[in-house]
């Protein structure tokens, strides 16, 4: 009697010995992953070192120049020069000093304050309304959104051109004006703190609000409009972007539980773009501490300092007084702001970090 022996078959199939076809995987060597692993990582600095090169000398370079210029008296007819010891006048920290006690930098600081307060509230709350009414007419969402966003893509010192002729003191000329005499509303409000002037002269003398501890100069106010109906785009498409994403089952759902129109936008529309909200608020606060082009358009930080904001306080120092030697000072304010700008920029780049999941 013959025994056979029961072997096991082979195995068979991709990526097995027993495939005869090619289709197995070869086994590799931990060394060759490591070596891969450092040309991969070779190439990606040669890619990178081009743009980092730049970058350095763009922008950080320019920024350690500001910071050590900050430290010397000098003006633009006799410029400081870090390779050049005959323009060094070292000051030290007395253009720093000289800069916080100057009476017109914590005005110019209020008058930012200000900027940081109204500016991003405005921007926010009429990009939501704007986006929440281009989502509710879908027929026509691509003309509006069209219209909204068109502010955007006009810089800020031509729409600072815009609203001049706007809030223009002739009848004639300044729309704002025109409407207000056909209504017969020109003349002056006093209500309470608040003292307007509806005569024309929304850029040179329309009034003031008293808050007890300081008298807020409504020429900001009507600038910064004219600035918020300028970046107002930019939170339109951002809120748009947001609602795209937002399930139509939820407004459904919330609309058979009996919620009205302002409900929805205010259980349902809202809490899907607090993200989006937060974002536009940072970088709003981001922009109007650093706005110059349409205040300077608009009044030139007038009358007087009544508009004068931080983001012009350098341009004052260095170019408004070539003979003096300010813009050591200038570079002082300059290096302040950058750093309250690098503070307020920390929650904006924390909130792009994505988000690591709890298991």
């Amino acid at each position: 009697m013959t025994t056979s022996l029961n072997k096991p078959p082979l195995a068979s199939g991709p990526g097995s010995f027993g495939d005869r076809r090619g289709g197995g995987r070869t086994p590799t060597a931990p060394g060759g992953t490591r070596r891969a692993g450092k040309r991969g990582g070779r190439t990606g600095y040669a890619f990178v070192t081009p743009l980092m090169a730049v970058f350095a000398l763009f922008y950080l370079w320019p920024v350690v120049q500001s910071v050590l210029s900050s430290f010397f008296t000098w003006g633009l007819l006799r410029p400081w020069n870090l390779f050049d010891r005959s323009t060094w006048q070292f000051a030290g920290l007395a253009n720093y000093r000289r800069t916080l006690s100057d009476p017109d930098f914590w005005h110019a600081g209020a008058n930012s304050l200000l900027w940081l307060v109204l500016f991003p509230l405005l921007v926010v709350g009429i990009s939501l309304v704007m986006a929440v009414a281009i989502w509710h007419a879908r027929r026509w969402s691509v003309v509006f959104r069209t219209v909204f966003v068109l502010p955007m893509t006009i810089s800020l010192a031509a729409a600072g051109v815009i609203w001049s002729f706007v809030y223009n003191p002739d009848a004639h000329i300044g729309v704002l004006n025109a409407v207000l005499k056909a209504l017969h509303m020109q003349g002056t409000l006093d209500v309470g703190p608040l003292h307007l002037k509806t005569t024309g002269q929304w850029l040179a003398d329309p009034g003031t609000l008293n808050l007890g501890f300081y008298d807020l100069r409504l020429v900001n106010v009507f600038v910064i409009i004219a600035a918020a109906w300028a970046f107002a785009g930019y939170g339109v498409i951002t809120f748009s972007a947001g609602l795209a994403s937002l399930p139509q089952e939820l407004v459904d759902s919330a609309r058979v539980d009996g919620c009205g129109p302002l409900q929805v936008v205010r259980h349902v529309i809202v809490p899907h773009l607090r993200q989006p909200m937060r974002i536009v608020f940072v970088v709003s606060v981001i922009f109007a501490l650093r706005t110059f082009d349409i205040v300077y358009v608009m009044t030139s930080g007038g009358p007087g300092t009544d508009s004068t904001v931080l983001g012009l306080l350098p341009w004052q120092e260095a170019f408004a007084f070539l003979t003096s030697p300010q813009a050591g000072q200038a570079a002082a304010v300059a290096v302040l702001m950058s750093a309250v700008l690098i503070l307020l920029g920390f929650p904006y780049l924390k909130s792009m970090l994505p988000r690591k999941e709890s298991r």
